[in-house]
């Protein structure tokens, strides 16, 4: 009998919906649930009602930055790890996005979406969540 694999929960906050779409296109299903909020509140409201093993949330939303939705979500004590996407290679939001919690900080590129998988797996794996 064959172990089955558990399904890697993923909440994914971006409001771009193409980017979210791709993101889908590159989560293999039988092992992904891509569930995605397209503001920070939304997200909010899924944190208090779903759970879910690692968070993927952009710095652009229209109701608030990534760096304060994160600072809303640590107080809810979820212990979940984050992964911090920008469009921007910028040292000083990276090390902003780490202190407010994020496991990683990935800058969205054609790569970020084909390394998206091993990410998420390793920041699930490695990531003292905090």
């Amino acid at each position: 009998m064959v172990a089955e694999q558990k399904v890697v929960r993923v909440l994914m906050v971006d409001d771009n919906k193409e980017h979210v779409d791709l993101c889908v296109e590159y989560l293999p299903k039988e092992e992904f649930l891509l569930d995605p909020a397209y503001n920070a509140s939304e997200a909010l409201v899924k944190l208090k009602t779903q759970s879910y093993d690692i968070i993927v949330l952009d710095y652009a939303l229209p109701d608030m930055n990534g760096i304060e939705l994160m600072k809303k979500i640590k107080p809810l004590e979820l212990h979940v790890p984050m992964i911090f996407v920008s469009a921007y290679d910028d040292p000083d939001l990276s090390f902003e996005a780490m202190r407010a919690g994020a496991c990683d900080y990935v800058v969205k590129t054609f790569q970020y979406y084909e390394s998206l998988k091993e990410r998420i797996l390793e920041n699930i794996s490695t990531c003292p969540v905090r």
